[in-house]
């Protein structure tokens, strides 16, 4: 076998060697995360109110004695022993062992305590170093204090001699520099007198740090994030082995280990086991085993717990040194407890102990630094050889890395949700941000510390070196009294009287200048690394935006005023990015300041997430044609999914495109020249430009427009939208009302409308702000329509994406509803209709209540809603049996809460089709549910006919992303002969292509809408029957044209029952639908209905001409409440625009009308956000008249 063949088979062997490892380590990390939240929640339940006031005075008690070995411990070890003696607790002794230390320890607790030495017999158990003396108080305060003087012999040793001066039944042992909660010692006791069928035979206590607390007396007075660094990851680390670690064994009862810093044991227990091992530097864990393995071999029943609760504070080390002697001695522990116990290996005569425990320390704690740092060695190696599948390695470092710190982010959130020390939100801030260096800086350094622990065995060194603290006290200046300065007379005669300097200007020129211009240097410095970093960041960008432009071009052509579109787009992305940097160059010079790679991987992190979502915003725009914004947390996480999923976004080639360009992003920091240093003038222009980022410039560019819809959205800098809407969202600003306004007194400058929101006479506004009296016998339906003897069924068909752009004459897309258009020449007809939403959530609360959005939407308030007005409850409660079909999942969008909420008679969705019929295609397992054929067949099948009349609302889906129907091929060859048909030229047919499938699904819907309406005809109901079609809000995926488009939609009405036809050109919106309904259903069918309502619109316009006399709050996504239209006007954001009789949209400058609008947009919003806060819309006692 020649060499290369050796190598590339241990390559492999190598490889998924490392794999198979990482996979079996992430597994267990995931069971130990999920165990951990039973046993945290089961313990929390379990205890929150015990009083344990009641344990500590108790006779039953057991008593116990507390151990507490020092070594040098001089700085800390008074204040220590002060907390010690604060213990709440009875039956309680504390001995302090003074092992041989060489500072002056002793001594003060001699002082401090008053000590003297004491006669006293002590009952060898356990072979220990010589006893000196023991030491006892003169202060009967002090009683429950011992001190031992001993020779070095090691914690173990001293330990021991501590059990032989011991006299009662539990020993606590912990660090004597440790700082213990008051309650600490009852919680941790509490075990032992809870089990009964079982032996406690050690509980353990969670282990907190304690760096930068303030510490008072012994006493923890304030928890305080650490300070430095070291404790901060510190921490971080304690929380993830405590908080998940420890209580997810505990749960197994397989724990094999209890800190030495605090753990109580059965005494009995630990003398029958030969006490601490003086052979290992690992003591606390080796007892513990050997008390576990000497119960199994006894084969008694035991159990070992953990109190979750942050009982014991200690100081972690704060410097690498310390550091990493404490991690050094920790391995060397693990392996000797593991080697002196190696029977246990995989023996089933210890049952967990040997067939879980034991392995798992084994392979994932004993053996991970050494496969870690074989896995470095062997990276190198590969590498260097060309072995290596770079691709593969990267991608599996991502993911490994994600999960680590996802991991942490857990431990964190369960801290956050149950023991909550750390209560400021920027301490959780700084927590997570500190993780994201754990694999780069912390965790290496913990790996070579292991690495040097083995390599101390091999070469059998038993010490580990002083572990030197720093103590919790500051060190204050003093003053010894009594020391006296020699003079020389001769000295002093012969030198002059110094005169008397400026100490302001000494202090200036010896401090502050050198400060300040070190700190110039510094920044100087720093400035140009972070400048260096940022050019990489700004060609990614660039790639970004060429990838969105180019994948746009492919996906929908060439968009209009492309030319002007690049120039916009290239000035909001340098806006974008100079802001961008400047904000995060504050926390990267922190960083700096730490450790400069610190903070360059910082950098690298950061920009990954920036291009990242740059590249996710762009991808979801050319999709979508929407930029996301705050819609985004509009939306559940199962609403999420369902979207995401039915787009098919998530497949194999959109997982090859994210790690792509993770690869892409990496390599460019890693691989581009750094070298090179930067030119002083370019460092300048990046300084003022980052400057100028913060004013209003960067603003203005972002405003800046190229003129048509389309093209607008696609200059918009996507990320820059996300994030200011985001803030938007979370950091809402209320808009200002000019109280003094025509618009908000409802007196209406000539010229200008006589709208609706403006002349309603509202009751009580603070109590009710909708709440309006209404002519409720201002019918303009009747005139069209024949009274039939019975009240009329009505059937409101709510057509997903039916946009006026693509629908009927007139449509300056094409008319692709041939059906529609037939139909609405047998109909009333509004050609110029407004949806009140651009996403379906708003279309059912406005079509059927009239009502306001309050948050994210009316629907959106859950079981929230209170109880209102509707179509649908006015015609329950006058008769009617009320049905809502839909082919998909009713609770998207709280969809079926809100007809629940209405006393809907029935809700059929997609979980309630039975057998035979088939769903639309989906991507990747997930379909929206039933198309509209399957479900217009559903509705006639169980749709009964009967003397009592009905409301049913139909809400179809086939004509909503990813456009997957049944017949696909049938409509898209459909699509084709439409074209032909309209005369599409060449160009235009190429164009429209780009949205096939959008145009096969309407073809199809249309198609099921004829079939419905000839099958319907063939029913004994349907000469008297009302139909109402529109969309509920027009398709996004097509381009726009306007900001109005998005809200343009068809209102058809067709009946037999109709006397006449009519088009009418008066611009109306689904607020208007249900007033006029129930206008005309009082006057013709003398329903009960109230004249106080908090209706939105006032009623359809019947006016053949164009015109508009309501205004209407539109609301293009959940959180996004920007556009207003009133009169002839519309109020977009910043922008004024002029509606003209196709409903285009042409800019305005016309201040007064403008304000007009702002203050009458104003006013509703004032009236919606007192809605949010009350949360009441029409009294109770109306509400009881009306409603069954």
């Amino acid at each position: 076998m020649n060499p290369e063949a050796i190598i590339d088979i241990l390559f492999h062997f190598i490889t998924y060697t490392i794999f198979a490892y990482s996979v079996l380590l992430l597994l267990s990390y995931i069971f130990i995360g999920l165990f951990s939240i039973g046993e945290t929640r089961k313990y929390m339940r379990k205890n929150q109110f015990t009083d344990y006031r009641v344990l500590a005075a108790s006779v039953h008690a057991p008593s116990v004695s507390v151990l507490a070995p020092a070594y040098n411990e001089g700085k800390t070890i008074v204040e220590n022993v002060r907390s010690l003696l604060s213990i709440y607790y009875t039956h309680l002794e504390v001995i302090v062992i003074n092992d041989g230390s060489k500072d002056d320890g002793l001594e003060q607790l001699i002082a401090a305590y008053d000590l003297e030495k004491t006669e006293m017999f002590i009952d060898v158990k356990l072979p220990c170093k010589e006893i000196k003396a023991v030491y006892k108080s003169r202060n009967s305060i002090y009683h429950k204090l011992l001190v031992v003087d001993k020779v070095n012999g090691g914690k173990a040793d001293a330990l021991n001699a501590g059990i032989n001066v011991s006299s009662n039944d539990i020993l606590v042992c912990i660090d004597v520099d440790c700082i213990l909660e008051q309650d600490a010692l009852l919680k941790m006791i509490k075990p032992f007198m809870e089990q009964t069928d079982k032996r406690v035979i050690a509980t353990g206590g969670v282990v907190r740090i304690a760096n930068s607390c303030i510490i008072e007396d012994g006493r923890l007075i304030k928890v305080k994030l650490a300070e430095d660094y070291l404790p901060r990851i510190q921490i971080l680390e304690y929380i993830r082995a405590f908080l998940l670690g420890r209580m997810a064994w505990t749960r197994l009862n397989g724990l094999m280990l209890i800190s030495g810093a605090f753990g109580a044991f059965d005494k009995e227990i630990a003398v029958k086991c030969g006490g601490y091992n003086h052979n290992t530097v690992g003591e606390d864990m080796e007892l513990v085993v050997r008390m576990r393995r000497y119960m199994e071999e006894k084969n008694e029943p035991y159990v070992v717990t953990y109190i979750p609760d942050p009982l014991c504070w200690t100081e972690a080390p704060s410097t690498f040194r310390i550091l990493g002697r404490q991690r050094n001695r920790w391995i060397r522990g693990t392996y000797e407890t593991l080697k002196f116990h190696k029977v246990m290996f995989f023996n089933p005569r210890y049952r967990l102990l040997g067939m879980l425990s034991y392995p798992y320390w084994f392979f994932f704690e004993m053996c991970a630094p050494v496969v870690e740092f074989l896995g470095f060695i062997g990276f190198f190696i590969f590498a260097l050889t060309g072995y290596l599948d770079w691709q593969f390695f990267i991608a599996f470092l991502l993911f490994i890395t994600c999960f680590g710190y996802l991991y942490s982010a857990f431990a964190i959130l369960m801290e956050v949700l149950t023991f909550n020390q750390y209560k400021r939100r920027v301490d959780i801030f700084r927590l997570l941000i500190t993780g994201l260096s754990e694999p780069f800086y912390y965790h290496p350094f913990v790996v070579w510390s292991a690495i040097r622990g083995y390599l101390d065995l091999i070469k059998k060194k038993k010490g580990w070196g002083e572990m030197t603290r720093q103590g919790f006290t500051k060190k204050k200046n003093t003053v010894i009294a009594g020391t006296v300065v020699p003079v020389n007379p001769a000295v002093t005669a012969s030198v002059p009287e110094p005169e008397a300097k400026d100490e302001e200007g000494w202090v200036m020129e010896t401090k502050i200048i050198p400060a300040i211009g070190r700190s110039r240097m510094f920044l100087n410095k720093s400035f140009r690394y972070y400048v260096q970093h940022a050019l990489i960041l700004l060609l990614l960008l660039v790639c970004a935006r060429v990838f969105e432009l180019v994948y746009d071009n492919i996906q929908h052509g060439t968009a209009p005023l492309f030319g002007k579109v690049i120039l916009s787009a290239a000035l909001k992305d340098l806006a974008f990015f100079f802001r961008t940097i400047t904000i995060c160059y504050p926390l990267f010079v922190l960083l700096y300041a730490i450790h400069q790679p610190v903070a360059r991987w910082f950098f690298i992190i950061l920009s990954l997430f920036i291009v990242l979502i740059q590249l996710g915003l762009s991808f979801y725009f050319v999709s979508t044609l929407v930029p996301l914004g705050a819609d985004l947390w509009g939306y559940s996480k199962a609403e999420i999914r369902q979207t995401v999923g039915s787009a098919g976004s998530i497949n194999a080639a959109s997982i090859a495109m994210f790690i792509a360009a993770v690869l892409m992003i990496i390599s460019a920091f890693v691989f581009l020249p750094r070298q090179r240093r930067n030119n002083k003038w370019l460092v300048r222009l990046f300084f003022i430009l980052c400057l100028l980022s913060l004013s209003r410039a960067s603003e203005s560019v972002q405003e800046e427009m190229p003129g048509q819809e389309y093209s607008n959205l696609l200059s918009v800098n996507k990320s820059w939208f996300f994030y200011s809407e985001s803030y938007r969202h979370f950091f809402p600003t209320e808009a200002g009302v000019d109280i003094y306004s025509a618009a908000y007194t409802g007196r209406i400058p000539d010229g200008t409308a006589d709208t609706a929101l403006a002349s309603y006479r509202y009751i009580d506004e603070n109590n009710f702000p909708f709440l309006h009296t209404t002519d409720s016998t201002l019918d303009v339906l009747s005139p069209f329509f024949n009274r039939s003897p019975r009240a009329p069924d009505i059937v409101i068909l709510l057509v997903e994406g039916l946009g006026r752009a693509f629908t009927n004459k007139g449509a300056y897309l094409g008319n692709f509803t041939p059906f529609l258009d037939s139909l609405s020449d047998k109909s009333l007809y509004w050609e110029n209709f407004l949806s009140a939403g651009g996403r379906t959530f708003a279309a059912l609360p406005s079509i059927m209540g009239s009502l306001p959005f309050a948050s994210q939407g009316f629907s959106e308030l859950g079981n929230a809603m209170p109880e209102h007005f509707s179509l649908i409850n006015l015609a329950a409660g006058n008769g009617y049996r009320t049905s809502f079909y839909y082919g998909g999942d009713a609770h998207f969008d709280f969809m079926d809460t809100y007809m629940e909420k209405n006393h809907i008679s029935s809700v059929n969705d997609e979980k309630t089709f039975p057998a035979g019929y088939i769903k639309m295609p989906g991507e990747n397992g997930f379909s929206w549910g039933y198309g509209d054929k399957e479900l217009f067949r559903r509705y006639l099948q169980v749709q009964p006919t009967s003397a009592q009349p009905s409301l049913n609302v139909l809400l179809t889906v086939s004509t909503h992303n990813p456009f997957l129907i049944n017949e696909q091929d049938k409509y898209l060859q459909a699509f084709e002969q439409r074209m032909q048909y309209l005369g599409f030229t060449d160009d235009l047919k190429k164009q429209s292509r780009n949205y096939s499938r959008q145009y096969a699904s309407i073809l199809f819907t249309d198609d099921a809408l004829r079939d419905f309406f000839a099958q319907y005809s063939q029913r004994p109901d349907f000469s008297n029957t009302v139909f109402l079609i529109t969309g509920d809000h027009r398709m996004p995926e097509i381009p726009m044209s306007t900001k109005l488009d998005r809200y343009h939609v068809p209102l058809i009405i067709y009946s037999p029952l109709l006397k006449r036809t009519a088009k009418f050109s008066s611009v109306s919106s689904h607020f208007d639908i249900t007033p006029s309904l129930l206008a005309w259903m009082k006057k013709s069918y003398n329903w009960h209905v109230p004249d106080s309502v908090s209706w939105i619109g006032s009623g359809l316009d019947t006016a053949r001409t164009f015109r508009n006399i309501h205004a209407y709050p539109l609301k293009q996504t959940k959180t996004d409440l920007n556009d207003f239209v009133m009169g002839e006007y519309m109020v977009s954001g910043d922008n004024f625009f002029r509606i003209n009789n196709n409903m285009g949209l042409s800019p305005e400058n016309d201040n007064a009308r403008q304000r007009a609008l702002i203050d009458a947009f104003a006013n509703f919003r004032s009236r919606n956000e007192k809605f949010i806060r009350t949360n009441k819309i029409v009294p109770d006692s109306l509400l009881r008249k009306y409603l069954p």
